[in-house]
Parts: structure tokens; C-alpha cells; sequence
């Protein structure tokens, strides 16, 4: 079974969004609601950096 790049590329930043943001959200000792805003917050902005820096890289590979 052959998965497309992009969107092997997209699972990839879901992934690593998800551990980096629960990671950094465990270890707030704030009520439950509270957490789980955290959570969402450093998931999005986790992907956005992710996002950000791939595309960066692509443009740069293609104006060398």
C-alpha cells in the first residue's frame, strides 16, 4: 500500500504535534478544562511551526 507523500507528510506533523503537545501540557498542574485549552493551543501552534518550517525548506531547495 502506497501512501502519498503529502499525506504521510501531514501524519508525520500530526504526530509529533500531538506528543509535543501533551507533553507540554502534562506538566501544568492547572484544573482539567484548563489542560485540555493547553493542549489544543500548543497542538495548533506545533503544527503551524511544522508547517512553517517545511515550507520554508521547500523554498529554499528550490531557489539553490
Amino acid at each position: 500500500m502506497n501512501i502519498p507523500p503529502a499525506i504521510a507528510g501531514l501524519l508525520i506533523v500530526t504526530l509529533v504535534s500531538t506528543i509535543g503537545a501533551w507533553f507540554l501540557s502534562a506538566g501544568k498542574t492547572v484544573e482539567k478544562p484548563v489542560r485540555a485549552m493547553l493542549f489544543v493551543a500548543y497542538f495548533w501552534m506545533l503544527a503551524f511551526a511544522q508547517l512553517l518550517l517545511f515550507g520554508l525548506v521547500y523554498f529554499i531547495k528550490q531557489h539553490i
